[in-house]
């Protein structure tokens, strides 16, 4: 197994009780290593963490932060990537736009039923292209250099505990005596974190901004 998002603070640690290899660690049946990046991340980006005492439910935090995505785009005229976390986060930050911009193309949508190679296709078009993502605009795309140059993380990729699977394994961790927010919850949060950052650098060569409006980091 060979991926960028197996550790953790933890180490394998996660990956392999996840994955249900304990037995075979415990007998030295598994070779770990771990390699560093090869991109020199504090030349190559420069990283921004809101400030703020606003609740992240509530309506006031996604209209400042549109109100912040408009200025951006408007002043850097650069393509952008807003990572959400759900499409209701994505439809909010429609409302707000649609209703605050005059009509312009650049602002772009992943919707439920919309095809991601058609939206990518679109984002592409333009150079100043601004796009809304969630779910599998964390993880498997390829923006190298000029393709994306400012990367926004909205919120903290948890996971929903509503979802059955993600509900399972809450269970799982209790049953065991394990705290299921550290052990797992946090743990799968972090590897997701990379997933989205790592949209960002993609070669020697790539700079970028990522700006994350979640001061719960």
């Amino acid at each position: 197994l060979c991926s960028a998002t197996l550790c953790t603070d933890s180490g394998f640690d996660f990956f392999i009780r996840q994955m249900g290899l304990k037995e075979q660690e415990y007998n030295e049946n598994i070779e770990k290593l771990k390699y560093s990046s090869p991109y020199y991340y504090s030349d190559q980006s420069k990283l921004f963490i809101i400030n703020t005492s606003a609740d992240l439910s509530f309506k006031d935090h996604i209209e400042k932060v549109a109100n912040d995505i408009i200025d951006i785009s408007k002043s850097t005229n650069k393509r952008m990537l807003i990572l959400c976390t759900s499409f209701k986060q994505i439809y909010e930050f429609e409302s707000f736009i649609s209703q605050n911009m005059n009509i312009d193309n650049r602002f772009l949508y992943q919707k439920k039923g919309v095809s991601k190679d058609a939206l990518i296709a679109r984002y592409l078009k333009s150079s100043n292209s601004v796009l809304f993502g969630t779910n599998t605009f964390w993880e498997g795309i390829d923006f190298p250099n000029e393709k994306l140059e400012i990367l926004i993380l909205f919120k903290l990729p948890f996971g929903n505990p509503k979802d059955p699977y993600i509900n399972a394994n809450i269970e799982y961790y209790k049953s065991k005596n394990l705290d299921p927010f550290s052990n797992y919850q946090l743990e799968e949060t972090v590897l997701k974190l990379k997933q989205g950052f790592g949209r960002l650098i993609r070669s020697y060569n790539d700079m970028g901004v990522c700006i994350i409006t979640d001061p719960r980091l």
